[in-house]
């Protein structure tokens, strides 16, 4: 079986989707499967031209032109690429399942569709987005032949447009490359977000927290890694100015995987504040390699999370209970029990049997 994989962005940009995508296709391969990608040619954080072809963790990359926003990239040449393939599987709400589904009766392909969150990861445009997927989607949906939700939040969205055709698999992580620190306890009072740059991250609120423990933890330290999407760099440095805590807070972007697990390594928590995950892949990756995680509310999180016995659910709403909690959990000295319940919590969704289910997706639907 030969598997099309169509996405926005892929390595060497670095993100959730882009990981899941190349987990995915390389387990594929490492199945039986032959998986390709087909993708964009520009790096969308810099805008940096990439090559036509590549060869990511032996996937072959095919990358097109397009034009439209990076929201809404429109890449007419896709259809060019899907002849040669039983299986198209595209990955995001975006103009590229719209195209596909629209194409179907010519390409005459079955489409998997796994949807990542859809579009609702800010609430900007919130009303449109809520318009357009109640329509739009509904009924590109309609052409799908199976819609894989990549979490329970996004199973229950879902469900009210389409139902017949949906599935649930949660996304898989690599256990064993995160597990090879498990072992490694970090410094005292170090902390790692992972994550694009974009606002729904609310980094904003981290540095925030963090100016606010400086006063009780001199030695406390923010490692924010991870790729500029909506170029918010230069607004987090002058945060970090105008809090002064230069000395506390650290920004890596494009780091390799090996630079990744070394911060990581060095790192004894796991924060995030976002307001919005579809599952929280970087989150579920730092619990395989042994870093207590500090979430915020939120639904993903909190079905992740039961809050100080694998982790801790931490309220961002409230910045002054936030650093109340945050401080406390800094004092805490017992904590190898809470590393023991968050590893192996992550260790069930090792993509060696994640991989499995897709593969089992893969032939009912070409099957019919």
């Amino acid at each position: 079986m030969k598997v099309l994989h169509i996405v926005r962005q892929y390595r060497p940009a670095i993100g959730g989707l882009e990981n899941f995508v190349s987990e995915l296709a390389t387990h594929l391969n490492g199945n039986g499967v032959e998986a390709e990608v087909l993708t964009l040619d520009r790096n969308f954080s810099d805008d940096t031209p990439l090559p036509d072809q590549s060869l990511e963790n032996g996937v072959k990359v095919r990358r097109i032109p397009y034009f439209g926003s990076k929201r809404y990239p429109i890449a007419l040449s896709t259809v060019r690429y899907v002849s040669q393939f039983d299986l198209i599987h595209v990955h995001a709400v975006d103009s590229f399942i719209d195209l596909m589904t629209m194409l179907k009766p010519f390409h005459r392909k079955p489409i998997i569709l796994s949807t990542h969150g859809g579009f609702f990861h800010t609430k900007n445009q919130e009303r449109l987005k809520y318009y357009y997927f109640h329509t739009i989607t509904r009924m590109v949906m309609r052409n799908v032949n199976r819609v894989v939700a990549c979490s329970n939040n996004d199973y229950d969205l879902f469900r009210r447009i389409t139902s017949d055709n949906l599935q649930l698999i949660e996304n898989g992580i690599n256990v064993e490359k995160y597990s090879r620190i498990s072992n490694q306890r970090g410094t005292k009072n170090h902390m790692i977000t992972v994550g694009r740059f974009s606002s729904n991250k609310r980094v904003d609120l981290l540095l925030k927290l963090v100016s606010q423990l400086k006063k009780e933890f001199e030695d406390v330290k923010l490692s924010i890694v991870g790729k500029d999407f909506d170029r918010l760099r230069a607004t987090y440095e002058e945060m970090i100015k105008g809090y002064g805590i230069t000395e506390h807070v650290e920004i890596i972007e494009n780091a390799t995987d090996e630079r990744l697990l070394e911060v990581m390594a060095g790192s004894e928590y796991f924060i995030s504040a976002s307001e919005y995950e579809g599952f929280g892949l970087s989150a579920l990756e730092a619990m395989a390699a042994g870093r207590i995680p500090l979430l915020n509310d939120i639904p993903s999180f909190n079905k992740m999370i039961d809050d100080e016995r694998n982790g801790f659910i931490i309220d961002f709403n409230h910045m002054e209970e936030a650093v109340d909690k945050v401080s406390s959990i800094l004092r805490r000295q017992d904590t190898e029990h809470l590393i023991h319940s968050s590893t192996s919590y992550a260790n069930a969704y090792s993509w060696r049997e994640v991989v499995k289910d897709f593969q089992a997706v893969y032939e009912e639907v070409c099957c019919v």
